[in-house]
């Protein structure tokens, strides 16, 4: 019997293959991202940025990393993807591609050119960040980036500042390719994107963050800006934390304070009375003290409550101010027909086919709680002579 079984196995080493994907690491390069955008001709531009190779000086000193772009086109997606291969000899792996620019144009004009692309290739990061740029193509995007001044900028930081930008000022909620097929696919909800656009300061072009693309139908109508962005954050964030709240004049002598969020929850309940349909929004956040501005002493017990009110009123503008844009711009970015399909379905199924006109008229109520903590860090303000 055992004789049997080794035979089995010896018989397999002729029918079993090696590695079928093998490839050598001189033929092939990391992508950092992969990015799409509509040209004016009505074909598609695929783009991936890579880091060029480059050889050691004679004394053993690596030479200053260089980014470079390589772009394909055609009338699909997958045909630009490998049209790239027509003048660029290596091949790309995929794996570190956690960044995806979508253009202006191909983002207003219709996301279902490159939705079946993300779906179906599986070289494709569902995990992958995804951004809209603004006033500008990928192209140029992608241009700035190359030229930075810190020689390792890529695409991938992006990512990391988006995450920064959503735990320390609570701007912006990072979208994953998975995401926003998802947000796309279900009903009730639609996407919210990042945007990037170029700006100029001392002569030097760079990358900076304005708002939110708010899809609807699969195309970017318009957009939040940063204080939308902050309500959006409260409301639909999946990481319960980050966000900063600067009060301006609260007392005498006292020109700014901010508080950070360290933790907040948020709750959205369809309500319905009679025939008529309506939101009720729940925050409850965790705050701490962070500075002050000015030679009064606002950080003390007496004036906790007075610290609270400020910034329930803050966030509370907040959250109204995305609310009526999402309604203005007739997108239910907020989730509230989902959230009706969760908790009154026999509901949903009856107004679902005319959501677009329920949502823009929806009305809701704002509830916020804060609760001030102590930082541990000093009791009082700092003392002027």
């Amino acid at each position: 019997m055992k004789q049997l079984i080794r035979l089995l196995i010896l018989s397999q080493l002729f029918v079993l293959s090696g590695c079928y994907n093998m490839l050598e690491i001189n033929d092939a390069v990391i992508a950092q991202n992969f990015s799409v955008d509509l040209l004016k001709n009505g074909d598609l531009a695929f783009y991936a940025q890579t880091t060029e190779p480059v050889a050691r000086s004679e004394t053993g000193e690596a030479q200053p990393i260089r980014n470079i772009t390589v772009m394909g086109t055609g009338q699909t997606a997958a045909e630009a993807a490998r049209n790239m291969f027509l003048d660029f000899p290596r091949i790309f792996l995929w794996i570190h591609s956690n960044t995806m620019f979508i253009g202006e144009n191909l983002a207003r004009n219709d996301l279902a050119y490159i939705s079946d692309f993300l779906i179906r290739n599986r070289n494709t990061r569902l995990q992958a960040y995804v951004f809209v740029t603004h006033e500008a193509g990928v192209e140029e995007v992608l241009k700035v980036l190359n030229e930075s001044p810190f020689g390792s900028c890529s695409a991938r930081c992006i990512s990391q500042q988006v995450i920064m930008l959503e735990e320390d000022l609570g701007y912006y909620v990072p979208l994953q390719t998975g995401e926003l097929l998802e947000y796309m696919v279900t009903p009730g909800i639609e996407p919210v994107i990042p945007q990037v656009i170029i700006v100029k300061e001392s002569g030097q072009e760079k990358l900076k963050f304005q708002g939110m693309a708010v899809v609807s139908n699969r195309r970017v109508i318009g957009s939040l800006d940063e204080i939308e962005s902050q309500g959006y954050h409260y409301l639909r964030a999946r990481k319960k934390t980050g966000g900063l709240v600067v009060i301006e004049n609260p007392m005498e002598g006292v020109n700014r304070v901010s508080m950070e969020i360290t933790s907040f929850s948020s709750k959205m309940r369809p309500e319905i009375r009679g025939d008529k349909l309506s939101m009720k929004v729940s925050i409850n956040c965790e705050l701490r003290y962070l500075e002050q501005a000015g030679t009064g002493n606002i950080y003390t017990p007496e004036n906790q409550d007075l610290l609270e009110s400020l910034a329930r009123v803050q966030i509370e503008e907040q959250v109204k101010a995305c609310i009526k844009k999402a309604q203005l711009l007739n997108s239910d970015i907020l989730g509230w027909g989902l959230c009706t399909w969760r908790y009154e379905p026999e509901v949903w199924k009856e107004i679902e086919p005319l959501w677009h006109e329920i949502f823009p008229r929806l009305s809701s109520s704002i509830e916020v709680k804060g609760v001030l903590r102590k930082d541990q860090l000093a009791g009082t303000a700092f003392e002027f002579k």
